[in-house]
């Protein structure tokens, strides 16, 4: 048997140096860019090949010469780039790594020359059946140990002589096969934690993004102005690592944190060259050079910048910027992230165009006479909908029927007079809805006698006056409160009250207490019924409030 020992450790010492280049070169941004790729372009491929091809040719130079023949780590890069990157570049590591092979001659030179290529594809056959990212070290010894099985096999067919190629493999076998398997495992794991590297950061940056979106949901409802662009502009800034955060319409700054915020200032027009062209192309400038950033400020610390127009429905509206300073540049997940914000402000610009579009509408097609409906009641409801329906199904449809209900009397309501009946239909509606939300927090009660329920009032002259007595009444208290509806006869009139315990208000706060409903019933009174009729308000803080509703008393038939 002979002493393999000297041999042996000559071949792990060659792994070593395979290993630490393979560490080193997985260092490299555009090699570990294109491992890490989610899809491989030709170009990756081609890329890949070169690379573990270099290993390969690498493997011959450092072989150790063995009885007219070599021991070394060539078939290393043929087999761990078929792993990861393919049938094309396992197949073309091999064949850059067996052309120096080739020259180096010697009697088992075709043997390796082919067991070269062939190892190059038996590894990419294994690359398609797993995928790169599930290549573990299990999966890589073997595919190692069974190319290096191939070329042993290849080596004693077509080396002659047979004796030779015989006592050659008896010397080099063991050694090469146990080193070669270690160091296509050594490689892969090191490529394995590029890898779980780049899960992390994922990881990281997923997280990143759901907090900004989350923090910034909602701003944009209120529109674009200096307030709603400043708090944005804050939690970018705090969320990510930038020099300088900023927020512009089609002319001016409307919010800069960080770096430069002494000449950037909130108000002024723009200053940088790379936010005019994102504005006037319509589309990502990415500088790294201060000097294209283009301010005009000499001292200005801002050298690197990533401008994202905002476009709202075709429609240019400003931009999002994000800088850095230094010899910092902006990456490509920077990028990818100011875009990605970009957009989500655009479609909240865009929601907010639609919801201003559909209340101009309502208020073209609905006279506010006729009908006042808070929109703050139909987002509470659908609210109070979609929390029930994981809950308590059955009540959320019934608070559905309630809510289409009552829309169906708002929007097909024709006639502007109704009987008090049915007047106080839609107000027990309402307040099913409102009991939904509030629970245990609202009690309503009606004291109104029967033969008053002919009696013709104006059309939602009652449901205002109640949305009145629960939004600023009952809400705002902790415990909540009663609502009564009481009705009465004063000489020829029709008296109606809505009173409620709730907080109340002094005479100073009587403007803003009321609200455009109340008003607009109390105009609608007027004009229907003259200066004498109309509503009365009593209120005192922490008392409640009483809000008195006089008409003239007209039943059916009779015309006021």
């Amino acid at each position: 048997m002979p002493n393999i020992g000297p041999l042996l450790w000559d071949i792990v010492r060659n792994v070593a140096l395979v290993g630490i280049g393979a560490y080193l070169t997985t260092r490299l941004p555009t090699i570990r860019r294109t491992l890490t790729a989610s899809e491989y372009r030709l170009l990756d491929r081609i890329i890949l090949a070169m690379v573990f091809g270099a290993f390969s040719a690498f493997g011959n130079w450092i072989g150790i010469p063995v009885m007219g023949s070599f021991a070394n780590t060539r078939i290393v890069g043929p087999v761990a780039g078929g792993l990861l990157g393919g049938p094309l570049v396992g197949i073309g590591a091999g064949i850059i790594g067996a052309i120096p092979r080739y020259f180096m001659g010697g009697f088992t030179m075709w043997a390796a020359v082919l067991a070269n290529i062939v190892a190059g594809c038996i590894s990419g056959l294994v690359h398609k059946k797993c995928g790169a990212q599930r290549i573990n070290l299990k999966v890589a010894l073997a595919t190692a140990l069974l190319c290096e099985i191939v070329l042993k096999v290849l080596v004693l067919t077509l080396s002659k002589p047979f004796s030779a190629a015989w006592e050659l493999e008896k010397v080099i076998a063991l050694p090469t096969i146990t080193a070669n398997s270690l160091a296509v495992g050594l490689f892969i794991y090191i490529v394995r934690d590029v890898f779980a590297e780049q899960e992390k950061a994922q990881a990281r940056s997923a997280q990143q993004a759901i907090r900004m979106l989350q923090q910034t949901s909602g701003f944009m409802h209120k529109g674009l102005n200096n307030d709603t662009a400043g708090n944005v502009a804050q939690i970018i800034y705090r969320e990510t690592n930038a020099a300088a955060v900023a927020i512009t319409d089609t002319e001016k700054v409307l919010a800069f944190v960080g770096a430069g915020a002494d000449h950037h200032r909130p108000g002024q027009p723009i200053l940088t060259g790379a936010t005019k062209q994102a504005i006037k192309d319509r589309r990502t400038i990415i500088i790294n050079n201060k000097n294209e950033v283009g301010c005009p400020d000499k001292g200005c610390q801002l050298t690197a910048v990533v401008a994202v127009p905002l476009i709202v429905s075709d429609e240019l509206v400003g931009s999002i910027k994000l800088y850095k300073s230094g010899n910092e540049v902006i990456s490509s997940y920077e990028a990818e992230l100011i875009r990605g914000i970009a957009d989500f402000l655009s479609l909240q610009l865009a929601q907010r165009k639609l919801v201003e579009q559909q209340m101009l509408l309502a208020q073209a097609e609905y006279n506010m006479l006729k009908a006042q409906i808070n929109p703050h009641f139909l987002f509470n409801t659908l609210g109070t909908i979609r929390a029930m329906t994981r809950i308590d199904p059955s009540a959320a449809r019934a608070l559905i029927k309630d809510l289409s209900d009552f829309l169906r009397k708002v929007l097909n309501r024709e006639e502007e007079i109704i009987s008090l009946r049915e007047e106080l239909e839609t107000v027990r509606t309402y307040v099913r809805i409102q009991c939904e939300r509030f629970q245990d927090r609202l009690r309503f009660f009606e004291h109104i006698p029967e033969e008053l329920l002919d009696c013709r009032v104006p059309v939602f002259s009652l449901q205002p006056l109640v949305e009145n007595a629960v939004k600023h009444g009952v809400s705002p208290k902790k415990t909540g409160g009663t609502v009564v509806l009481r009705a009465w006869k004063d000489q020829d009139d029709l008296c109606i009250a809505v009173e409620d315990d709730g907080v109340g208000f002094s005479a100073a706060k009587r403007e803003t207490s009321g609200g455009i409903g109340l008003y607009n019933v109390h105009k609608r009174l007027q004009i229907l019924y003259g200066n004498r009729y109309g509503l009365r308000i009593e209120s005192a803080e922490k008392e409640g409030t009483r809000v008195i509703i006089r008409l003239p008393e007209v039943r059916a038939g009779v015309v006021a």
